[in-house]
């Protein structure tokens, strides 16, 4: 319930707040809060509804303050039915020391108030223009006060706004109230019509707005704030009471939280973490609970019903020192039944990464106010630190390659602004400390302006966050827009997108003193940055939607970009239903997507949707301009519930109601772990899951004592595939997909168990550099895919680990045959012209022992060329990816003048350019694709290659949105190649520290993706996602797994040898690792389901999609990878060339391979040259083509090659050669005299022919 505490949580860190949390930790102060609030009382001049009115509030400090201090105030109400403080003013009748209006948040009905002291007396405030709540009740007001950079006393009261209809106490088990809880009652008859009340300092509430002579349910709702009192309760049972036009008292009791979650916290050496904090996020709902383990690392939590993710917690705050240790990765997912019976899971183990490097350094120039820097890599790790008043900063991490950034209030209103210069990623090793030096910051003296304007009459619309990031290398900024609707952005120069969103959202808090800690990136949110007072205090009341995505411009020095927006004045109030239409309680996002055409381009620029209220679960109130939209609900993971058909409304003419209903899990699926040899598997913490047609993905819990599981699944989805996820230390491998299939039946129990992989091969492996010296910190990894196509394989499997300082490492993996390679970043390959070892494959038998020594390579051959447009033009930043059919690849881009040059070793070699063709004004922007060209370079130790691209299909429009991370968001493309694609974020995953805050994600379309031998993008293309705090601060890892949905072409999937089973196998999501070089599959299940991308009735055409579904807990690029099929056609047979006049005609016979596509057909005219590519016949069953304007007398030499649908060429390299015969017509020679002569020759005969013949006419 997290609308119980918005002032604190959600609105006291409007600037002022702001700056006692933020410039303390700059300052290495400490906040501090001397006590409580006493007295505090509220009386109104009017309780009717929806008045305008004064407020008397009464209070009495218990900390003085003689300087310059402030009084916040919270009225908390539901989202329907809010205070109106837009009006608010200082009335007569106030203490002498309040003088004006410091600030006042309209959405949350939130309002600061200035005073020149703060006395510890009792005070008297008088504010009027309040506007009431539409519905009665009894609402909690909480109040806040602060001197200089302290937060100095807290408490809260209660207002009564109209009649109450029902009132009570809500208690704790034995002893105490239950603060802060959020009672609600329903219209038995019809769930839609609700009324609630959070209960005051007391555990009172009271609730008004009921009709006389109805029935009404009420429930009650605890809060998932880590700092309420009813951490480790349950809620009562509801009560049902029938309301008679007289007050109904309704008490409740909680219960005592029944489930509970234990297990151990140790580093990777084994030695126990003491004192470490253990967090548990609900997935399905609101909640959170931590705690911290004893002396031995082991931990006990208790919880209520529901799905949880448990993980360690490696936050700190200013002034504490950090960890040797953090963790990244999601963490371990658990189901309670959602009931008062008692449970527990046992065995819930972590082992934390040992964090024993420091990187230092210095920023110069300093920047002006607040100030840190950011240091995370790619696969999900991020930290952060503050800068000193000399600009220096360090920061504790494991071993790796990161990427550093700086974050800066981007709102402060004086002193320059800067930006990080471009910079490579920083390599630390084991316990070493790694100073980068001095990092000169690139001053942001370039202006973008915006403007944002209503669509119809062209009105500025002030108060509208303009958000700026660069498309290359990251970088943010900002600003907010004036009365005339234009904002000021300062950047750099180069290229920038910007995104218009209709202000932040809402302002943010801190928790105080004593809040919960969070994820890997609470420190960083700790520094947010949020909107100044003065775009507060007029926020928009209505809401806005702009038209289309992204504008991007390239800065020289200004440029001036518009935005329009559409008001969303009609409201879509969804209820969710389960299969026969009976409301439910469920949580999740719901998902708008205009439907059909449309000529508002709204819904571009990060989709439109709400959350379920967590106040209400079951319902939503979503704003959207008039038209036609399809919703589909995303149902967390854990849910009762999978998600059901889409449902279309229509709000053209006016507000609408739509009921979405949900698959019920109706069936249930049991069985036990076994492994490979038919043993149950008992004593380690594994969880399953069930993935079907439909895309559904359903988790469960095996009981770590007898290995058996259950979980309830929808019959309606139809047959399911069985995978399992394990803690690899446990001595088994997680198997996203396994052989087990089952197809579940209605109200009955299916039962099938699932094989888990064992380990029981070791295999010690050793990497050494190309002159036979140790290798620390590579990346040893062993892969059981094959590059063939029609190749059987297994269920894709792929594990591994970095090297010690003596380049070895010991892998311990289940039986088969395993290709094994070892990979450093791209920039430490680029710097010793090394390339990744050539892989090795071993067949791995049981319980054997295999010694494996991988060397990297010498790149002793430089590739080079240059890239340009079918016109000439050059290319710059190109990105070029050279692969080789042994496993290596490398990437690098070219420069200003589209050149490249990359090091490369012996053999067949891939090379292709690729670019997202940024620079021009459009969002939709059209890339540059060459083709995937085959090279031998064995025969030189230089080989030129020039690369011409040529356009592809249009990229998505990129997305950005800005939303509440206390709120669930999805995302959608609904454009371009990867038109479909989704990012669904859960409520709290990126929350840290249960308080929330504003975060803007950013994903774009890209074919700049590495392709490599076992990976290979199908379609050509990815997604990038980045996500930022409220000031710009990458956010790379999440609480709980983020849900991915990436469309591949059905024709795309053909091409590659692949059908649907195939997915999760063969084909994979997965995520650029780019410490390593290398990609990866992501952590969680795969999904993968048909659409009928045409609206024709049938999956049959190559247009149609497979969505392919996976989850990650940090953020990326991303893309849907295979492996490459490098198997070249056989070669056409029978080739001949017939000499014709000017020209030669070429036949042949096609090869029979499966796979085969076209033609490809070469000229020369050198023998044994293979000369230039002359046509392409993308055709299988044409077997001639005739070369004409050819010059008579020169013979010319002819290769024909077929290619596959992979685009593999044969190798075949005999000539056929012919040549033209000269035109039959006498040759024109000699002056234009002798022609004259010729001619009158030649037409002689005509003229005596025509004369005979006019004489026998004449006859």
């Amino acid at each position: 319930m997290h609308y119980l505490r918005k002032f604190f949580v959600r609105t006291l860190c409007l600037v002022a707040i702001l700056i006692l949390a933020v410039v303390p930790m700059i300052q290495n102060k400490q906040t501090t809060r001397a006590g409580t609030i006493s007295s505090a009382s509220v009386s109104v001049a009017s309780s009717a509804e929806s008045t305008s009115t004064t407020y008397t509030i009464t209070f009495t400090p218990t900390t003085a303050s003689t300087e310059q201090s402030s009084v916040n105030l919270g009225f908390q109400s539901p989202p329907d039915t809010k205070f109106g403080v837009g009006n608010v003013a200082v009335a007569t009748g106030s203490s002498a020391i309040f003088t004006s209006i410091g600030f006042k948040d309209t959405q949350y009905g939130s309002v600061s108030v200035n005073a020149s002291s703060l006395p510890a007396e009792e005070l008297t405030l008088k504010l009027s223009g309040i506007t009431n709540p539409s519905k009665a009740g009894k609402y909690s007001v909480w109040i806040e006060t602060h001197a200089g950079y302290s937060t100095l006393d807290s408490g809260s009261t209660s207002v009564t706004i109209g009649t109450i209809g029902v009132q009570g106490t809500v208690s704790l088990p034995g002893n105490g109230v239950a603060q802060h809880v959020w009672v609600e009652a329903q219209d038995s008859t019809d769930f839609g019509i609700r009324f609630g009340s959070s209960t005051d300092e007391n555990g009172e509430y009271g609730i008004g707005g009921l009709t006389s002579g109805k029935s009404y349910t009420i429930q009650v709702f605890l809060s998932g704030d880590p700092n309420s009192n009813t951490t480790g309760y349950a809620s009562p049972e509801p009560a049902t009471i029938t309301y008679a036009g007289t007050p109904v008292t309704q008490n409740f009791t909680l219960a005592q939280a029944t489930k509970s979650v234990s297990g151990t916290m140790v580093r990777s050496t084994g030695v126990a973490v003491a004192n470490g904090r253990v967090s548990a996020m609900r997935m399905d709902g609101p909640g959170f609970v931590n705690t911290t383990t004893n002396s031995a690392g082991a931990y006990t939590m208790t919880m209520t019903g529901g799905k949880w993710e448990i993980r360690p917690d490696t936050w700190v705050g200013p002034g504490q020192v950090a960890p040797d240790y953090t963790f990244s990765g999601p963490g371990n997912q658990i189901k309670f039944v959602k009931d008062s019976s008692v449970e527990s899971k046992t065995g819930v183990n972590f082992t934390v990464i040992i964090a024993n490097s420091l990187i230092t350094g210095t920023v110069t120039p300093v920047p002006t106010g607040n100030a840190g820097i950011g240091i995370h890599n790619k696969n999900g790790f991020g930290t952060g630190t503050q800068l000193e008043q000399n600009g220096a900063f360090s920061a504790r991490v494991p071993a790796g390659v990161y990427e550093i950034e700086l974050f800066t209030d981007m709102r402060q209103g004086s002193g320059d602004k800067y930006a990080m210069p471009s910079m490579d990623p920083v390599s630390v090793g084991s316990d070493e400390t790694k100073n980068i030096g001095a990092i000169t910051l690139i001053k942001m003296d370039k202006i973008i302006t915006a403007t944002v304007k209503e669509s119809v009459n062209q009105q500025g619309l002030p108060n509208m966050m303009v958000g700026c990031f660069r498309p290359r290398g990251g970088g943010f900024s900002m600003g907010i827009t004036d009365a005339n609707g234009s904002a000021s952005i300062p950047v750099t120069a180069g290229e920038w997108g910007c995104m218009a969103n209709g202000g932040m959202g809402g302002p943010k808090g801190e928790g105080g003193e004593g809040a919960g800690p969070g994820g890997p990136e609470a420190f960083l949110r700790q520094l947010k940055f949020i909107q100044t007072a003065q775009a507060v205090a007029t926020q928009q009341e209505s809401t806005y939607v702009i038209m289309g995505g992204p504008k991007f411009v390239k800065i020289t020095d200004t440029a001036t970009i518009a935005f329009s927006a559409v008001i969303a004045d009609k409201t879509i109030s969804v209820i969710v239903a389960d299969p026969d239409g009976n409301p439910v309680q469920e949580f999740g996002f719901i998902e708008a997507e205009p439907a059909g055409s449309t000529d508002n381009d709204f819904g571009k620029g990060g989709g439109l949707g709400a959350p379920i209220d967590p106040n209400m679960p079951g319902m939503a109130s979503i704003k959207v301009p008039a038209g036609v939209y399809n919703l589909r609900m995303m149902t967390p993971p854990g849910s009762d519930y999978s998600s059901g058909d889409v449902v279309s409304v229509d709000v053209t003419a006016g507000n609408a109601t739509a009921t979405i209903r949900l698959l019920l899990n109706d069936s249930t699926i049991s069985g036990a772990l076994k492994d490979e040899d038919g043993a149950t598997v008992t004593g380690v913490m594994a969880f399953v899951s069930a993935t079907n047609s439909k895309g559904g993905f359903i988790p469960g819990d095996a009981n770590p004592a007898t290995g058996a599981y259950s979980m309830r699944v929808p019959s309606a989805g139809g047959s399911l595939n069985l995978g399992y996820f394990v803690d690899p230390d446990s001595g088994y491998f997680q198997q996203p997909f396994t052989d087990a299939t089952v197809t579940p039946v209605s109200g009955a129990t299916v039962t099938k168990d699932i094989v888990m992989k064992k380990a029981n091969t070791t295999i010690n492996v050793t990497v050494k550099d190309p002159s036979g010296n140790a290798v620390a910190n590579a990346f040893v990894e062993a892969d059981n895919r094959k590059a063939e196509k029609a190749t059987k394989m297994d269920h894709f499997f792929n594990f591994g680990n970095t090297t010690d300082v003596d380049g070895k490492i010991t892998l311990r993996l289940p039986a088969d045959t395993f290709k094994f390679k070892a990979f450093l970043s791209p920039e430490t390959l680029r710097a010793n012209n090394w390339m990744p070892p050539k892989s090795s494959e071993y067949t791995l038998a049981k319980d054997s022992t295999t010694d494996v020594t991988l060397t990297f390579q010498t790149a002793d051959v430089v590739l080079s060329g240059t890239v340009s447009k079918t016109d000439g033009t050059v290319v710059s930043q190109a990105f070029i990816t050279a692969y080789s059919n042994n496993g290596e690849s490398i990437e690098v881009p070219t420069d200003t003048d589209g050149k490249y040059s990359v090091n490369v070793t012996s053999g067949e070699w891939h090379v292709v350019a690729e670019k997202d063709e940024t620079s021009t004004s459009s969002a939709q922007v059209t890339p540059l694709i060459s083709d995937d060209v085959a090279i031998d370079t064995s025969a030189s130790k230089s080989i030129t290659k020039n690369l011409t691209v040529a356009s592809g299909d249009a990229l998505s429009t990129p997305l950005t949105s800005t939303f509440d991370s206390d709120n669930s968001k999805a995302v959608r493309f609904t454009d371009g190649s990867l038109d479909g694609a989704t990012i669904s974020i859960p409520q709290d995953a990126l929350d840290s520290d249960g308080t929330g805050e504003n975060i803007t994600i950013t994903a774009q379309s890209t074919v700049e993706v590495p392709r490599q031998l076992l990976d290979k993008p199908l379609g050509g293309s990815g997604i990038d996602i980045s996500v930022q705090s409220s000031q710009g601060q990458s956010i790379t890892s999440t609480n709980s797994s983020v849900v991915i949905t990436i469309p591949v072409k059905k024709q795309d999937m053909e091409n590659a040898g692949l059908t649907l089973a195939d997915f999760g196998t063969k084909a994979t999501m997965s995520y650029y690792d780019e410490e390593n070089g290398k990609w990866a599959p992501v952590e969680g299940s795969v999904t993968a389901i048909e659409k009928d991308q045409n609206g024709d009735g049938d999956l049959t055409d190559g247009t149609d999609q497979i969505l392919v579904t996976g989850q990650t807990s940090h953020f990326t690029t991303f893309a849907v990878t295979a492996a490459t099929d490098t198997i070249a056609p056989s070669a056409p047979t029978g080739i001949t060339a017939t000499a014709g006049t000017e020209k030669i005609t070429l036949g042949w016979t096609k090869p029979t391979d499966a796979d085969f596509t076209g033609i490809k057909i070469y000229r020369s005219t050198t023998a044994g040259t293979v000369g230039d590519l002359v046509t392409t016949i993308a055709s299988t069953t044409t077997a001639s083509y005739e070369n004409t304007g050819l010059t008579a007398g020169t013979k010319y030499y002819y290769v024909v090659r077929s290619y596959d649908s992979s685009g593999n060429i044969s190798t075949n390299t005999t000539q056929v050669n012919a040549t033209p015969t000269a035109s039959s017509a006498l040759p024109a020679t000699g002056s234009n005299s002798l022609n004259l002569i010729w001619l009158l020759i030649l037409a002689i005969p005509l003229v005596l022919i025509r004369y005979k013949s006019y004489k026998v006419s004449k006859a």
